[in-house]
């Protein structure tokens, strides 16, 4: 973890062990702008460790071991 302007980021790597998801699912939500990030010399994404915090809670677990949005989860079942 990492100070920027006082406040606290993540890596991927960290994120990805906090959220319990993968790296492709929060490339994803960073792209959709679902939860903020800084790129730091093109490459590397840096999360504010708040943002993480509360991207996690909105998170719901599949049956299929995925984690998506909350309202998504409940949309697909509903489908079933």
């Amino acid at each position: 973890m990492e100070n920027i302007d006082g406040i606290p980021y993540l890596t991927m790597g960290e994120t990805v062990q906090l959220m319990g998801c993968t790296e492709g699912w929060i490339r994803k939500l960073l792209r959709a702008g679902k939860i903020p990030g800084k790129k730091i010399g093109g490459k590397c994404w840096m999360i504010p460790q708040h943002a993480a915090i509360e991207a996690k809670g909105e998170l719901s677990v599949r049956s299929v071991g995925r984690r998506e949005p909350a309202k998504q989860a409940k949309k697909a079942q509903k489908r079933r």
